[in-house]
């Protein structure tokens, strides 16, 4: 396994360090030993799986995958077809970067979010949908473009840049749109990665998940947006205690990432900055709504 996955990873990366000259510091090259040391002793260490708890149902896919932090979706679709706006509710949890829809209090689809960054942190409460709408795009956030469709700016913000002659605005895509403030924040179809912040405040759901809520949602809709646990959530400790195979799992993917993370810094160094466009200061590459 471990052998594999490092085949996969000298495939999508090496191969690509070494075609731009990407080259390990000598410091890089020993936390790689390092990290590769451990892994092979994680994947010699691996437990059986989980077994006491039957295949499909939530508390299997609670035991296994490395939850919270995966990008695995849970979804029950006989019991999500019988949701309705006054039997259900959706809850995300800050904490755990994961969002629920709950069917007369139980569980029946757990998926990914990815919600806001520091400093744009999306925030707590009790909230109702207040529009809905299945093909939506940012007015505030998006890419300006020059006549000839070039990208002057990928991560642009309307209330900061302002367009030059000739230049035009493209509001970044938010698919699955369910509004829930007046000022901008909202669930939609977004790029998620487990476990982590990326957006600019926003619910960001996988767009699998976020089309199967849109249509089960009406405006009115109960929404909650929480730190912590929220208080109908199955008592995940109990439900883990004896799950060794799901803290492998997360063990194991913390490790991979690591080694990812160390070539992409190593590709990174030969990165040139961004460059101003027609004296418009570039942001990131992508739009993080």
């Amino acid at each position: 396994m471990k052998r594999y996955f490092l085949h996969t990873i000298a495939t999508l990366l090496i191969t690509a360090c070494q075609q731009t000259q990407v080259v390990l510091l000598p410091e890089e090259e020993m936390q790689l030993a390092q990290l590769e040391e451990r892994l092979d002793a994680i994947e010699a260490a691996a437990p059986d799986e989980v077994t006491e708890y039957e295949k499909n149902t939530y508390e299997h896919f609670l035991s296994h995958h490395g939850y919270p932090r995966c990008m695995v979706i849970f979804h029950d679709d006989k019991l999500m077809q019988t949701a309705t706006p006054e039997n259900s509710h959706v809850v995300i949890s800050l904490y755990q970067q994961r969002g629920r829809l709950y069917v007369d209090d139980k569980v029946v689809a757990d998926w990914p979010v990815s919600t806001g960054i520091e400093g744009r942190a999306t925030t707590p409460g009790q909230y109702k949908v207040l529009e809905k709408k299945k093909d939506h795009a940012s007015r505030r956030f998006g890419s300006i473009k020059n006549a000839a469709g070039d990208t002057l700016v990928a991560d642009a913000d309307s209330r900061k840049h302002k367009l030059p002659a000739g230049a035009v605005w493209e509001g970044a895509a938010m698919p699955n749109w369910m509004r829930l403030t007046d000022y901008g924040m909202g669930m939609h179809t977004g790029a998620v990665q487990a476990g982590t912040c990326l957006s600019h405040g926003c619910i960001r759901m996988p767009d699998f998940i976020a089309a199967k809520i849109f249509d089960i949602v009406e405006v009115g809709y109960p929404v909650t947006v929480t730190e912590e646990l929220e208080d109908e959530f199955p008592a995940q400790e109990a439900l883990l205690a004896g799950s060794p195979y799901n803290n492998w799992v997360y063990e194991k993917n913390e490790l991979e990432n690591e080694i990812k993370q160390l070539y992409k810094t190593a590709e990174a160094r030969l990165t040139p900055p961004a460059e101003s466009a027609a004296g418009i200061t570039s942001g990131n590459e992508s739009p993080a709504n």
